[in-house]
């Protein structure tokens, strides 16, 4: 058997079990089509024109993969304990067996990923520097799997003696709920959140899925890891009245939504430019529809969210050529920091760390959030960081002023009081500190991607990708500060470090 036939008839089991789950609605309009030439994996295509508001497929809460549905509590009670990430992960984990359940839907699923967290030491050192890399948490996740999911599988040897259990395992499970799963309500949380469209309109359209003829491979393309979790899918309301998939918010209400794999639902590439389809649910299913007209032929797409490069990098494993437009940098605050409060004791740094952390909660400021995120659409500094650092710079006299005023005090220092020539030749001094931490710089990089087609070497190509995308941010932003337009050029006074005659901070 060939690997193509074999990748086929997966396919097609798939698609057979998913029509003979009771209540699963599949439209005739689409079909599942083998785009691995396109090295986009498995798609869906629309097989005939389809018009907005289109059921595409209906899929009920009981047929999706989830902690809930799997039953795996009664057999291991101490999954509801745990975080319900990694309790998702050790219910995959249990699932990936030749009796379970899901066993078609997992034979579709990818096996390989591009993601960072499966390349060499070697490739990951290109990422030198990168969002991706300070963000890519493999030894905290690593750490996870031996303290916590380890136990738990020794001690039920009955649910994984024979099931593959080892750290790879963990990882795949990690990486297809990062770039796969959802974040849904659950069940009795929104009741009136409804698809409010005409069901009688929708009974025409939808018919049973003929026999795919042509399926994707394991998806090689799209993948992620499983800690450090910032953005899966997650359902909001839109105006008519449905819940829509959205950005999940970091701080999300963990009791009202679940996390679950949703078959067919993942089968979607993503695209932001592209996106023509939303995942929607009502009260017992999970509902794909269309968000505009399709016409024959055209992939169906639904949308990671608006992504910087590197987010796509590190979470799904592919980036968007030439696409930079929602591109970040970060530069860790520590850096900063320590670039600006040398000269402060560690008890005077932490009296201004404690104050911003104060000012911080009453008054909704980010002085202290870990990275500062510069964008390419302005490469400003964004002004919770030059005041973060304006405060650190402040001589003791100054600072003890300004702590006895109200915390709303700070907030009525405008940007134009920020800058100075303290804070230029500051702010020069951090980028470039910044800019050294890449393995290249520019000019070498702006070459290397003419000399490195993705099918020579897709894991350095898209490092490049991203390294040379941050780099210029940082350029641009440098040259944005030496552009500051600074009325008074004197040295400022509140940073004047003369001795006072009360050397206290």
């Amino acid at each position: 058997m060939t690997v193509d036939t074999e990748f086929d008839i997966q396919s097609d089991a798939f698609m057979d079990w998913l029509r003979a789950n009771s209540g699963v609605r599949i439209s005739s309009k689409i079909s599942l089509r083998d785009l691995r030439a396109e090295q986009q994996g498995r798609g869906v295509i629309a097989s005939a024109d389809i018009d907005e508001g289109d059921l595409l497929f209906s899929i009920p809460r009981s047929v999706t993969l989830s902690i809930e549905n799997s039953g795996i509590t009664e057999k291991i009670p101490e999954v509801l304990e745990l975080d319900h990430w990694i309790g998702m992960i050790v219910t995959m984990m249990a699932e990936n067996k030749p009796d379970s359940r899901w066993k078609p839907y997992f034979d579709v699923l990818p096996k390989q990923f591009t993601t960072p967290m499966f390349w060499s030491k070697s490739d990951l050192e290109e990422l030198s520097g990168t969002t991706v890399l300070t963000q890519l948490g493999k030894d905290d996740a690593e750490a996870t799997y031996r303290d916590v999911v380890l136990p738990i599988v020794k001690k039920h040897t009955d649910v994984f003696g024979k099931i593959d259990h080892s750290i790879d395992a963990y990882h795949r499970m990690g990486s297809l709920i990062l770039s796969y799963s959802f974040d849904i309500e659950r069940e009795g949380q929104s009741d009136e959140n409804q698809w409010d469209g005409d069901e009688n309109e929708e009974e025409k359209l939808v018919e049973e899925l003929p026999a795919v003829e042509e399926s994707d491979s394991d998806d090689e393309d799209v993948s992620a890891e499983a800690e450090n979790e910032d953005g899966n899918d997650t359902l909001d309301e839109n105006d008519e009245g449905a819940i829509e998939v959205v950005e999940e918010e970091e701080n999300g209400d963990d009791q009202k939504f679940l996390k679950a794999m949703v078959p067919l639902a993942d089968m979607l590439n993503g695209d932001s430019d592209l996106c023509n389809a939303k995942l929607f649910y009502s009260k017992e299913n999970l509902e794909m529809r269309a968000t505009k007209f399709i016409p024959e032929g055209r992939q169906i797409y639904n949308t990671y969210g608006d992504l910087p490069n590197a987010d796509l990098l590190r979470r799904y494993g592919y980036v968007r050529y030439g696409k930079t437009k929602n591109d970040v940098v970060e530069i860790e605050t520590q850096l900063v920091i320590d670039g600006t409060a040398h000269r402060l004791s560690e008890t005077h740094l932490k009296k201004r760390i404690d104050f911003m952390i104060e000012v911080d909660q009453e008054e909704d400021e980010e002085l202290l959030d870990d990275y500062i995120q510069i964008s390419i659409s302005s490469s400003a500094i964004p002004t919770s960081a030059l005041l973060l650092t304006y405060i650190l710079m402040l001589n003791p006299t100054a600072f003890r002023s300004l702590r006895k005023q109200a915390h709303d005090a700070v907030q009525s220092i405008t940007r134009k009081e920020l800058k100075s020539e303290e804070q230029r030749e500051l702010w020069t001094a951090i980028i470039k500190k910044k800019l050294a931490q890449y393995k290249t710089d520019i000019v070498t990089d702006e070459n290397l991607i003419l000399e490195t087609p993705p099918d020579l070497n897709l894991n350095l190509r898209n490092a490049i990708e991203v390294r040379l995308s941050e780099m210029r941010i940082l350029e641009a932003a440098m040259k944005k500060v030496r552009g500051w337009k600074i009325k008074d050029k004197k040295r400022r006074k509140e940073f004047s470090t003369r001795p006072s005659k009360r050397n206290k901070n």
